[in-house]
């Protein structure tokens, strides 16, 4: 059991650091995240006013990791640089007590980071996409008015000039499906927002439509056409992105997907066997045949991205505990204060080896070439590197 005093002292200094830098980490990060969002997008102030609850908890998914790494470095670099370390161990006090509070703290961060992870990809994500479509009009007049030009997805409009509300001359070319070309070209022209908010409408007055393949014809009156901006939102689980759908739906998204890939194979069986039993061995291998194997195959990638999906997000979350197993020991064996320098130490190590780790276990699981709890692989790693460690740095 922990003498109070001490885990206490050693908990309050951790939390003491971890509180500072994490609230200017997270400043720093926001303003970046938000602003590169900003510019790109062409937002306006409100907009961004309204991205921010949205951005945090991506923002802390990544700052918490990093932060809680450099509070222990901090800390128990100048404890061990002070001999606080030694001299508790030669009180006959069990390491435990020097160890235990960052573990908890860490742990405990880990499921905080979890949850934010799945709200990042959940809430976050669909939110700051609804505030950037819900700017889109104002951002296109704006953009419009500068420079007379304006892209989004598969809409481009060049204008003579804006006067309010209405598009000069303008020259708009839409790609459609297969990458087909439409070129528009009005003596004037609107755009709003659909009350979805996920598409553009324009309405065109007095102009031509010119078809990819030379094909024309004009319009005297006025033209209505909607551009979609983004793909209408899927609440299917057997058709959701598995990458921003909760946790709690990726058990039952799974079972839906096995169902699924099951009727998918007893389909192709039924076919192939009725065509082989009538003697039609052409329609084996033929365009309907193909396309129904090419089905099976995105659902089989589907259910791996989905059985996936879970390990991703708390090994993702969990690098809080992996970060504060490497750098405790790595602080207690350079006894320096300074926690730059042992920050640094601690820190490169996992750069060049989480990450690349935590992408290529990824990557590979995705595709279905290892199973799902290879993910793991990166905080594994540094697990056992902090095992190896954890013994001479308490112990030597």
């Amino acid at each position: 059991m922990w003498p109070t005093r001490i885990a206490r002292t050693i908990t309050r200094e951790i939390l003491t650091v971890f509180v500072l830098v994490l609230v200017s980490l997270t400043m720093l990060m926001m303003f970046i995240g938000v602003a590169r969002e900003a510019i790109r997008q062409g937002l306006a102030p409100a907009a961004v006013l309204q991205l921010i609850p949205y951005a945090l908890p991506n923002a802390l998914v990544f700052a918490l990791p990093g932060t809680i790494l450099f509070s222990i470095c901090v800390v128990y670099g100048r404890m061990s640089s002070d001999n606080e370390i030694f001299v508790i161990q030669s009180m006959g006090v069990s390491p435990s007590v020097v160890i235990g509070p960052a573990l908890v703290i860490s742990c405990l961060l880990s499921v905080l980071t979890v949850w934010l992870v799945n709200l990042a990809f959940t809430w976050g994500h669909t939110g700051m996409q609804q505030v950037v479509l819900a700017s889109v009009e104002q951002v296109a007049y704006s953009v419009l008015s500068r420079n007379l030009s304006y892209q989004t997805g598969p809409l481009t409009i060049n204008v003579l000039g804006v006067e309010g509300d209405r598009l000069l001359q303008p020259k708009i070319t839409l790609r459609r499906g297969q990458g087909a070309k439409v070129t528009i070209s009005a003596m004037e022209a609107k755009l709003s927002i659909t009350e979805d908010g996920r598409s553009i409408l324009l309405s065109m007055t007095q102009g031509e439509v010119t078809l990819e393949d030379g094909a024309s014809f004009q319009f005297p009156d006025t033209l209505a056409y909607t551009v979609p901006l983004a793909p209408p939102e899927c609440t299917d689980l057997l058709w959701a992105n598995p990458s921003h759908m909760p946790l709690s739906d990726l058990g039952l998204a799974q079972a839906k997907q096995v169902a699924d890939i099951n009727r998918r194979r007893d389909e192709i069986a039924a076919y192939t066997g009725f065509s082989l039993l009538t003697g039609n061995l052409g329609e084996v291998a033929d365009q309907a045949a193909v396309a129904r194997f090419a089905s099976l195959d995105s659902c089989n990638q589907r259910l791996d991205r989905l059985r996936t999906e879970p390990s991703r997000r708390w090994a993702s979350g969990f690098s809080c505990l992996a970060f504060a197993m490497v750098g405790l020991p790595l602080a207690t064996l350079l006894r320096t204060s300074d926690y730059m320098t042992t920050f640094g130490i601690c820190f490169l190590p996992i750069v060049i080896v989480y990450y690349p780790l935590f992408a290529l276990s990824l990557d590979l699981a995705k595709d279905g070439a290892v199973p799902p709890v290879f993910v793991w692989l990166g905080n594994s790693v540094c697990f056992s590197i902090s095992i190896a460690l954890m013994k001479k740095a308490l112990y030597s």
